[in-house]
């Protein structure tokens, strides 16, 4: 039996680019409040394995910090 994240992709299947606008939100907004980039990027994280809970967490991390690193290189 397939197992199926909640972007309705078979478990490991794809990039997750399905939950990017929400994960990239998460950060961009608790980093528009103040908040070390730290807690940001954790929280990018935690939104980012909700919508893929099978994904390693170290996976997770260099998809989520790829994802929020886009918009601040020149």
């Amino acid at each position: 039996m397939q197992r199926f994240g909640r972007c309705g992709t078979r478990a490991g299947a794809g990039n997750g680019d399905c939950c990017r606008p929400a994960v990239v939100r998460a950060y961009r907004e608790m980093h528009a409040k103040g908040q070390p980039d730290r807690y940001c990027f954790e929280a990018a994280v935690i939104v980012y394995l909700w919508h893929h809970p099978d994904t390693p967490q170290p996976e997770a991390m260099d998809i989520v910090g790829s994802w929020v690193s886009a918009g601040t290189l020149h």
